[in-house]
């Protein structure tokens, strides 16, 4: 075996497992389909020399030259070719002209002695004699096209983002090593000796450095599909979303069984090669967006069941897309879309819509309901007068007022807070309302009445506690009863100072029975006695720093000169103030005013 033999077949060797992987897993993409044909014909130049250097019958030799000629003749042009479309460039008028002349001059070489005259045995093998345009026909074709890529590829990626530009900058040097050593072991030793050599040439072997260099090139910026895009297709295709991937220009590269059916696309109909969403989704846009929800065109009408019949149901498909760009190979970006079925969403959205409508007209008979078992018409005396305010955090509110009379001009209150507010906290505090008429006729002591709507409210109400005043007042006595269950003092306004109603109790329905006690104080004329929810004074600042009850009460001390009807709406403005309008909870207030 001729050891020179060795080169050729180890560069063949390598240029064929590159050619196998890459064939193996190759994609759609130009570039990965070109870097194939100048590969394998790269391997048909190696292929050759290891024929040139075989020590075939001498008298087959001329023609083997000749007829392989094609092979050379092409790595050229072709490196060049793939890499206008590694840089995204469109083809110039030098690729088509050396295009034109390599396929020129494959003819001319196999009718005429221009480009190879015969052929001369060396001790490495044969070695072929030159024609008169052999020189400038290697040169044109096999050293222009690899200078002319090189400037391509330093000048052309410049501004290209520093990835890409690496790889450019690998692909000009793998061109420019195996170019300068193909050039000094074949082209300028014949040039110097007159078209001899006196050692074996290594331009075809030596290339297989710069086939090496293209392969990194392509799999590290992305053309080569592995096979973990295989699998993740298959996944694709058992998603209940539908998927579909579309090219920069549309066109279709992907979609699976569920975009299909979401798009009611007809079955029997061929896969389209390009997909316009606007025919299948009305108000389609192209513009940027990353999730909308379309109207499906085309729709199958659905059956609306029994249980349904109370809700309007609509025929029509409702999809959300969602877009983003993806990388498919190289440089190329496509758009993946992403398609879910939201017909029931939002059908339940319509539904809801309508049970929060009736919901809302439910809360306003609520509310019309409360106000009737809530006292807003307060007796009236020329022994005292009576002032207040309520305002329920939502429609229905938690706190509780109420006033009554009796026979014998006696006044009987009951100022409570059920904890939480909304709708159950709204029943609570009716129940409690109640419980108060009912107590209310027996003329009992205050402990007595908040007892009374503890033991009949327990066995009914796990969720509220209330924390309550009971008030019993005499006017022909000025003696005022009371009874506290966990609620925070009220307040006496007597002679410009502000004092608190002293006493203290457990709260109603938290644990078992509470302790309560009953308390009396004895009013004159002038005093004003003030209740308030704690809604009051638990607003919260700009900082989120409640105000509490201690500077709700320095407030009313500044403010207790004005009559009660305006310290009332001063202390809610103050309360707003404060809060910044916002508020946290149930709003009441309560002013027993005594005259004389």
């Amino acid at each position: 075996m001729n050891p020179y033999l060795i080169l050729p077949l180890f560069a063949l060797f390598i240029n064929l497992w590159l050619f196998t992987y890459v064939l193996a897993l190759k994609g759609k993409h130009k570039v990965v389909h070109l870097y194939l044909l100048y590969s394998g014909a790269l391997s048909l130049w190696i292929i050759s020399i290891i024929l040139y250097w075989s020590f075939l019958p001498f008298h087959w030799m001329i023609w083997i030259f000749k007829i392989s000629s094609i092979s050379w003749l092409l790595v050229g042009p072709l490196f060049l070719e793939f890499v206008f479309a590694f840089l995204s460039k469109n083809p110039n008028i030098v690729l088509y002209l050396l295009r034109g002349l390599a396929l020129a001059i494959f003819p001319i070489t196999l009718t005429t002695d221009w480009i190879i005259v015969g052929v001369e045995r060396k001790y490495w093998g044969d070695m072929l004699i030159q024609g008169p345009l052999y020189v400038y026909g290697i040169n044109l074709l096999t050293v222009s096209p690899p200078v002319y890529a090189i400037f391509l590829l330093i000048f052309e990626s410049r501004k290209e983002e520093i990835g890409f530009r690496k790889q450019c900058y690998l692909l000009a040097f793998g061109t420019f090593l195996s170019s300068v050593l193909g050039f000094l072991t074949t082209v300028l030793p014949r040039i110097l000796s007159k078209g001899d050599l006196n050692y074996p040439p290594l331009s075809g072997s030596v290339s297989v450095i710069q086939s090496a260099c293209v392969f990194i090139a392509i799999a590290k910026y992305g053309f080569l599909e592995i096979r973990l895009e295989k699998i993740a297709l298959q996944l694709y295709a058992k998603l209940r979303e539908g998927v579909i991937l579309l090219s920069a220009s549309d066109d279709l590269l992907y979609w699976n069984e569920s975009a299909k059916e979401m798009l009611g696309f007809p079955k029997a109909t061929p896969t389209p090669e390009k997909l316009d969403l606007g025919k299948f989704l009305e108000g389609f846009t192209r513009r940027p967006f990353s999730r909308m929800d379309f109207k499906r065109k085309f729709s199958e009408t659905k059956k609306i069941s029994s249980e349904e019949d109370m809700f309007p149901s609509s025929d029509s498909v409702y999809l959300e897309v969602s877009k983003s760009e993806i990388p498919i190979s190289g440089r190329d970006l496509g758009k993946v879309y992403v398609l879910r079925d939201i017909t029931e969403k939002k059908e339940a959205s319509e539904r809801i819509n309508m049970l929060y409508s009736r919901v809302i007209r439910d809360l306003d008979i609520a509310r019309e309901v409360q106000n009737t078992i809530t006292t807003r018409d307060f007796p009236s005396s020329d022994k005292f007068k009576i002032f207040s305010y309520f305002r329920p955090y939502d429609r229905v509110g938690g706190d509780v007022l109420n006033c009554s009379e009796s026979a014998d001009g006696s006044l009987e209150i009951l100022f409570a807070d059920v904890s939480g507010h909304g709708i159950s906290s709204a029943m609570v505090a009716a129940m409690a309302s109640i419980s108060f008429n009912v107590f209310s006729r027996k003329g009992n002591k205050p402990k007595e009445g908040l007892l009374f709507t503890n033991d009949l409210l327990s066995s009914v109400v796990t969720q509220h506690f209330i924390s309550a005043v009971f008030l019993k007042y005499d006017p022909n006595t000025r003696i005022l009863e009371y009874s506290y269950a966990g609620h925070h003092a009220g307040l006496l306004l007597r002679d410009g100072q502000t004092l608190d109603l002293q006493g203290k109790g457990g709260v109603l329905l938290a644990v078992g029975t509470p302790i309560l006690e009953d308390f009396q104080i004895q009013l004159k004329p002038g005093d004003r006695v003030l209740l308030y929810s704690d809604g009051l004074f638990e607003v919260r600042g700009s900082k989120g720093i409640p105000m509490g009850n201690a500077t709700l009460v320095e407030a009313v001390k500044k403010l207790s000169y004005q009559d009660s009807d305006s310290l009332i709406r001063s202390l809610v403005s103050y309360s707003e103030s404060f809060g910044d309008g916002i508020m946290t909870d149930d709003l009441t207030l309560f002013c027993l005013e005594i005259n004389g």
